[in-house]
C-alpha cells in the first residue's frame, strides 16, 4: 500500500474513532433534552437524514452516519494536504 493511501486510511479511521468518542461523551454527559440537539449539531448536515429519531436509535444513527461523515472529512483533508505538499516540493 502506498504511503498516501495508508495516510488517508489512517485519517479516516482517526476521524471515525474521534467522532465515536465525542458522540459517546455527549451522550453520557448531557441529559435527555440536551444530548439529541448536540449530536445533531455535531453531525450537521448529515444529521438532517435522521432528525426524526430519538433515544438509542438517534445515537446509533449518529455513530454510523456521523462517523462516516467525519471519517470522510478527515480523509479528504489528508488527501488535499498531502497533494498540496507534494506539489509544493516538486514545483
Amino acid at each position: 500500500m502506498r504511503a498516501s493511501r495508508r495516510a488517508i486510511a489512517s485519517a479516516f479511521l482517526a476521524g471515525l474513532v474521534l467522532h465515536t468518542l465525542a458522540a459517546l461523551l455527549v451522550w453520557r454527559s448531557y441529559g435527555t433534552l440536551g444530548r439529541g440537539g448536540r449530536l445533531i449539531w455535531v453531525d450537521f448536515p448529515v444529521s438532517l437524514a435522521y432528525l426524526q429519531l430519538t433515544g438509542r436509535s438517534l445515537l446509533t444513527a449518529s455513530l454510523l452516519a456521523g462517523g462516516l461523515q467525519w471519517g470522510a472529512i478527515t480523509a479528504l483533508l489528508t488527501y488535499w494536504l498531502g497533494s498540496s505538499l507534494r506539489k509544493g516540493v516538486r514545483g
